[in-house]
Parts: C-alpha cells; sequence; structure tokens
C-alpha cells in the first residue's frame, strides 16, 4: 500500500490498495459408501470406505469435505430405502456439494432407471459424480449414452447378485435346510424351526371341523369375527379368502412346498405364482402338525365336490380375476360362475338370493374389456394423470419430513454420529488414536447410526404417502412396458395396476389401484 503526495494544501490524501488476488472458493466434496449386508466383512468394508474417503478428501488442498454418506446392511435396489442416499440427495437439491465420489456404480445405483434418474439430476444441478472402479466421471461426459451403457452394467451385476442369491436358496431348498422367511397362522418362528401357538392352533382345528361339518367358509368367516378372535400379527377382520388359504395350507399337515411362488429374473423384481415353470420341493415332517393329512385329504376332497357342484360339471380354469373383483352393494367378493358354457362374475350373495343383493352377475368378457380400455388411456395419459399424482404425493411426503419432529431429531443425531465418526478417522490418520479404541467407537457409534436409520425407515414405512409413491413409481414402470393394444389381460395388470375392481352397477365397475386412486370404467354390453 502506497501513500501519494500532493502539493495543494488541503487535497485529499490518496491512499491506494493494492491488489490482491480474491481466496480461491474450495470444492466441497462428498462421499458416498454402500455395502449390501450386515455381515461381519462387510461392515469392515464399510469403515474402510469411511476411512478412505475421509483422508482422499482431506489431502486435497482445494477440496473441503461436506460429509460422508453411507448406508449399511440394507437392499441397493432401489433407492428410497437408502436413507444416507436420499440424505445426499437432498443436501444437493439445497446447494450444498459441488462433487460426489463413489466406489463404483453399483454402489450409487443398482437399475439404470435410477442410475440415469440421479445422474441427469446432479448434472443439472451442476455437481459432478466420480466412479473410481469404472474411472468415470460424469463432469468429463459428452454423451448420456455411455452413462446408460454403465448403468445397464450396475443392473447385470445386480441381477447376477439376484440369481446366486435364489442358486443359494434353491440348493438349500434341495438339502431341505429350507427356512421360510414367515410363518403360516397356528405357528412362530423359534431359530429355524417352527413351533406351535397352541391358541391359534386350535382356531385351525375348528376351522378344518366347521368345514367338515358343512360350513361354508363365509360362515365361518362371520362366525370368527362375531367370537373376536383374532388373526395374529395385529390384524383383526377375518375373511373368507383366509379361511380357504388355511384350509388348503398342507403345512397344518407338518409338510411343506417350497417355492409355491418366485421372484421374476429382471428388475424391478416381483413374487409370482409357480405354476410350473419352476421345481417344487415337497419337504415332509418338517414341523410339527397341527391337523392330521387324513383330516386334511377330506378338506380338499369336500372343496372339490362342492367346487364341481357350484359350475354345475364345468371346471372353471385359473382367472387372473380370482380375489380381485368385488360387490358395489354388499362389499362381498364375486366369483366366477359357469352358464351355459359362459363364464361370469357375480357377487356371492346376489347368486344366493336376489332379494340380498341387487348387483347383477356380470360377463368376463365385458370385465376384461373394461379392463384392457383402462390399461390403454391409462399408458396413453400417465402424463396427465400418475405423473401429477406421484408429483403431488412426494410433496406431501417432504411436507411430512420438514413437519417431522421425530425424524428431524433423528437427522440430527445421524449428522451429530457422523461428525463424530469423522473426526475418529481423522485422529486416526495422526496417530493420536489407537487400533484398538477406534475401532470399539466406531462400532459403537456404527451401531446406534444403524438403530436410527432403523428407526426411521419405520416412521417413514408407516406414513401412506411412502407407500403411495412405491405404488404409483411401480404402476408407471408397468405402463411402459405393456403395448399400446393389450389383446388380453395378464397377471401384471393385478400384480403392478389394480388392486380390486367394484361392480357399481350392470353398466359401470370401479378400479381401486394400488396407489389408492379409483377410476371408473363402463360395462359395454356384448352383442348378442
Amino acid at each position: 500500500m502506497t501513500t501519494a503526495n500532493t502539493a495543494a494544501a488541503g487535497a485529499p490524501r490518496i491512499t491506494v490498495i493494492d491488489p490482491r488476488a480474491p481466496e480461491r472458493a474450495k470444492l466441497r466434496v462428498a462421499a458416498y459408501a454402500r455395502v449390501s449386508s450386515d455381515s461381519d466383512d462387510q461392515i469392515n468394508s464399510y469403515i474402510a470406505q469411511v476411512d478412505f474417503y475421509s483422508k482422499y478428501i482431506a489431502s486435497k488442498e482445494d477440496w473441503e469435505m461436506v460429509d460422508i454418506y453411507a448406508d449399511e446392511g440394507i437392499t441397493g435396489l432401489e433407492a428410497r430405502r437408502r436413507d444416507d442416499f436420499n440424505r445426499m440427495m437432498e443436501d444437493c437439491r439445497a446447494g450444498k456439494i459441488d462433487r460426489v465420489l463413489v466406489k463404483s456404480i453399483s454402489r450409487f445405483a443398482r437399475n439404470t432407471k435410477e442410475y440415469i434418474q440421479f445422474v441427469r439430476e446432479l448434472l443439472r444441478l451442476g455437481i459432478s459424480i466420480y466412479f473410481e472402479k469404472e474411472n468415470i466421471d460424469t463432469g468429463k461426459m459428452t454423451s448420456e449414452q455411455v452413462a446408460q451403457i454403465y448403468g445397464a452394467f450396475a443392473q447385470m451385476e445386480s441381477t447376477n447378485h439376484s440369481g446366486n442369491m435364489r442358486t443359494s436358496v434353491r440348493m438349500r431348498m434341495e438339502k431341505g435346510l429350507f427356512v421360510p422367511p414367515t410363518a403360516p397362522y397356528g405357528y412362530r418362528l423359534a431359530g429355524r424351526d417352527l413351533e406351535i401357538i397352541p391358541e391359534e392352533a386350535e382356531v385351525v382345528r375348528m376351522i378344518y371341523s366347521a368345514y367338515l361339518r358343512g360350513q361354508g367358509k363365509e360362515d365361518i368367516a362371520r362366525e370368527l369375527n362375531r367370537l373376536g378372535t383374532e388373526r395374529g400379527r395385529g390384524r383383526q377382520k377375518w375373511h373368507p379368502s383366509t379361511v380357504h388359504y388355511i384350509l388348503t395350507n398342507i403345512s397344518y399337515t407338518g409338510d411343506m412346498i417350497w417355492q409355491k411362488s418366485y421372484a421374476t429374473d429382471t428388475i424391478p423384481f416381483r413374487q409370482v405364482r409357480n405354476h410350473g415353470e419352476k421345481p417344487q420341493y415337497f419337504a415332509e415332517n418338517c414341523h410339527p402338525a397341527i391337523v392330521s393329512r387324513e383330516e386334511f385329504q377330506r378338506v380338499q376332497e369336500l372343496m372339490a365336490s362342492r367346487r364341481e357342484q357350484f359350475t354345475a360339471g364345468a371346471k372353471p380354469r385359473e382367472s387372473v380375476y380370482s380375489g380381485h373383483i368385488f360387490c358395489g352393494e354388499c362389499g362381498s367378493m364375486c366369483r366366477q360362475k359357469i352358464s351355459s358354457g359362459k363364464r361370469y362374475w357375480v357377487c356371492h350373495r346376489h347368486d344366493k338370493s336376489k332379494a340380498d343383493c341387487p348387483i347383477p352377475q356380470i360377463p368376463e368378457t365385458e370385465i376384461e374389456q373394461a379392463v384392457l380400455r383402462l390399461c390403454r388411456k391409462l399408458k396413453q395419459g400417465s402424463g396427465r394423470i400418475l405423473r401429477p399424482v406421484l408429483g403431488q404425493l412426494r410433496e406431501l411426503r417432504e411436507r411430512e419430513l420438514r413437519s417431522n419432529r421425530r425424524i428431524s431429531d433423528i437427522d440430527k443425531e445421524i449428522s451429530h454420529l457422523t461428525e463424530q465418526n469423522l473426526v475418529l478417522v481423522r485422529l486416526k490418520s495422526k496417530g493420536y488414536v489407537d487400533s484398538a479404541l477406534y475401532l470399539s467407537q466406531t462400532d459403537e457409534i456404527g451401531r446406534k447410526l444403524r438403530d436410527l436409520r432403523k428407526l426411521r425407515r419405520r416412521i417413514l414405512d408407516s406414513t401412506g404417502e411412502d407407500r403411495q409413491i412405491q405404488a404409483t413409481e411401480q404402476m408407471l414402470v408397468y405402463l411402459e412396458e405393456i403395448p399400446e393394444r393389450m389383446d388380453q389381460v395378464d397377471a401384471g395388470a393385478f400384480e403392478e395396476l389394480i388392486q380390486r375392481i367394484i361392480i357399481v352397477s350392470a353398466e359401470q365397475v370401479r378400479f381401486q389401484l394400488h396407489n389408492g386412486l379409483e377410476l371408473t370404467e363402463k360395462v359395454e354390453r356384448a352383442v348378442r
């Protein structure tokens, strides 16, 4: 800095300030780490990733660490289940991050659709992503096709992993070592074994005895509801379909049939009924019986006899509509009926007595045409119908998250624990903390983080918006895959799109979709 001398008395004194280069803003860098299971090896991998990225970012003078986001012990197939990934995306949208480091594409996303969606969003926000394993920097990519190719590789890796899991399950079935993920009503899992719940077993025996005495499934369900019998797992009401499930479940004889359903080979994975596409395994005497094999067999024979009598000698084919059509007047489930070679769907009460319910039977062909029109309209108008609904649901969820004090407190605690973890990493790297203390402290912090994330997920799962968002996203994926004009209704329409069909009248049906949306369609009478 210099001072200029002036000859004139009283002239202002001028001080020249030397120019200085402004401080260069540091690049705000975050890292995302994810492991796929809760095993010890994977947890060590998680600690190693956090340690590596903490040191790596600290070694760059022009980088500033924002945070290390890490999900552990949960599936990576769907981003909605990764709490820290979603927290990172929220921070990106809030302008807190300039660059994201990820070990590999498969750690960032496990299907092409999500991969492209999030890469595009971060690029629009001006945020680059560096994938270490593939040596890809999205900030330097000239074509999105490159990203799509690598995204496809990530999906292939996920599909291969799922295939390995299915092979492992199949081998356990072949060796008789398979443990079902859930226990049927009347049993509970005790380690690797099924054990009887005495009070529920009595209900099962009562259902079998009542049916063999001549009571129908509707009457049995009505009686159980009148007695206030609990269904277990917090469910109260009994339905004829629940009674039917118990009467046809061979598990109550002490035997089991494994792989009655299976997961599809492509993303999004869906559980579908096994109609012979995959082998099934009959496990004999694998747990205590509640009813005898003879009693179970008598029930199956009686059920077949009643079914034969109902259809007047014509055996109904397996229908995709079974369990999905209900009466709009009395709420009863509709059943399939064959008359003069034609298939109809009719309300139980109307079929017994027209005075009990006025809703008439409707030909299956007319219902099928209504479903096909609905699918066509939803596919053509998804941008006007489902996508705005998805946007509104996401906005509602964001409001819920912002206003939910418990979520806010959990996020603060997660952030606080993550900061503690980073401090420990820095102290360890400088030799201030020995390895034993470091591992014990990071293990404790990791345990607390896992508990907090599980609690956060339970709170999110309890909100209706989260379930509706997932259902709407799955519906959009299904609609993208089906042709413009479907020739017939397949099981996928009910697995992904339609929850139930309600017959309002002979001229109108109402569709309840999986995301809670309800739409009506006219029934166009066929020319007779």
